[in-house]
């Protein structure tokens, strides 16, 4: 099928394969492709176009809509998640050619694990072959493949959270480029619109309840995802500290990996769990589950105590003051993202950045210098987090204590 968002480019393929001489459809293939290779594969296609279907059977009209048919001579490699139930691929990606095999040696090859349940959603994707991310191919419909395999592990960091978000409906090469906390003009109805206690009459802000809202964020070309430390359940009391480490140039990633290893030690020292994962752009996170007791002044409080403990123990690697002019060779501990209104990137989050890489929950174990801060992509943790004996957070919400206050001398 042609793309609808470029000239001359192929927005997805129709996949088969041979069973007993017939050719059987397996369904299309949306996201993989770059759009130089896009624009290639329609240039190849285009040469052995033909107006017949080869298809065993009489394709559904859904399954023929925009199909220009060619002879089914090319071969390609898709990475795909499972096969659905009336034998279409699931959340499959393009991954190339194949010119060491012929058409009429493929044969269906089944899944090497049993795939888990994923979450279907309602809405409807216009453009699913809008490329967001053009250097690793990543479409609209890629990312809403993304989100529904990690959709388990991300749930409970995105949902019933007011949110900040950053659109890019051009992808990340666009021009266009929007940091919004309100609603827009023609904004799914499956992103809601909340009112902050605090502020009545002012602008509503955002959030979603499930998975059709996420979709709905992916539609919108929502390329992050910045939720508030607290949910709407309990707007004044947190529910997690998120302490950035931002390393300024010529800061080694090893000393990266040191601080957050004492915040951890400094926050076990305070009878707090602390939890590690990438940023997706340059740092680590150190996220701290709460009991929602304390409120906004508080938490953001012993953030800054904290920061401002270790900035001044030594002042030689730590700055936790947000002028860039004296990062150079520190590292900055940001606490600034622990108040009212303020967020940081959620939990598996992609990131508006080249290599599409997103913000992974790690276990502490795995913290080390072969995995640096944009390490985990849309590509690779999928397939991470499917190897994992549990949740790399395993535990978080169940490890929350109520914040000590902190106690005068």
């Amino acid at each position: 099928m042609p793309s609808t968002s470029m000239k001359n480019a192929i927005g997805s393929l129709a996949m088969g394969y041979y069973d007993n001489g017939k050719l059987k459809h397996v369904g299309r293939v949306g996201t993989g492709y770059t759009a130089m290779v896009a624009q290639d594969l329609y240039e190849r296609l285009s040469k052995i176009e033909e107006k017949g279907s080869r298809f065993d059977g009489k394709l559904t009209s859904e399954e023929r809509r925009g199909l220009i048919y060619v002879k089914p001579e090319l071969v390609a490699e898709v990475e795909f998640r499972a096969w659905s139930a009336d034998g279409n691929l699931r959340h499959a990606a393009f991954r190339g050619l194949r010119e060491d095999k012929l058409a009429k040696d493929v044969v269906r090859e089944m899944e090497k694990t049993t795939a888990k349940s994923l979450p279907k959603s309602h809405v409807t994707l216009t453009h699913p072959d809008r490329i967001y991310w053009p250097d690793e191919g990543v479409t609209k419909e890629g990312l809403a493949n993304y989100y529904a395999q990690v959709w388990r592990f991300m749930e409970p960091y995105v949902v019933n959270r007011p949110l900040a978000l950053l659109r890019l409906p051009d992808g990340i090469e666009g021009h266009q480029r929007f940091f919004q906390k309100h609603a827009w003009k023609g904004m799914n109805e499956n992103i809601n619109e909340i009112t902050d206690p605090k502020d009545r009459g002012g602008e509503k802000l955002l959030r979603i309840a499930d998975f059709d809202g996420l979709v709905a964020l992916v539609q919108s070309a929502v390329l992050e995802i910045h939720p508030w430390g607290a949910t709407t359940d309990n707007w004044e009391k947190p529910d997690m500290i998120t302490m950035d480490l931002d390393p300024g140039g010529e800061v080694a990633w090893d000393n990266v990996i040191a601080a957050a290893r004492e915040i951890k030690e400094r926050l076990e020292a305070e009878g707090l769990a602390g939890f590690v994962k990438t940023s997706g752009g340059k740092g680590l996170h150190v996220v701290t589950p709460l009991k929602p007791k304390a409120g906004w002044a508080e938490v953001k409080a012993f953030a800054k105590r904290l920061a401002d403990t270790m900035a001044a123990e030594s002042p030689d690697r730590y700055i936790a003051k947000a002028t860039k002019a004296e990062r150079t060779g520190k590292i900055f501990i940001d606490y600034l993202r622990n108040g009212r209104g303020n967020t940081a990137v959620a939990a598996y989050s992609t990131r508006a950045r080249p290599g599409a890489a997103v913000s992974m929950p790690l276990e502490w174990t795995e913290l080390t210098a072969d995995i640096g801060p944009a390490y985990f992509t849309i590509d690779n943790a999928p397939p991470r987090l499917d190897a994992l004996p549990k949740d790399p957070w395993d535990g978080f919400f169940a490890a929350a204590k109520p914040l000590e206050k902190k106690k005068k001398r």
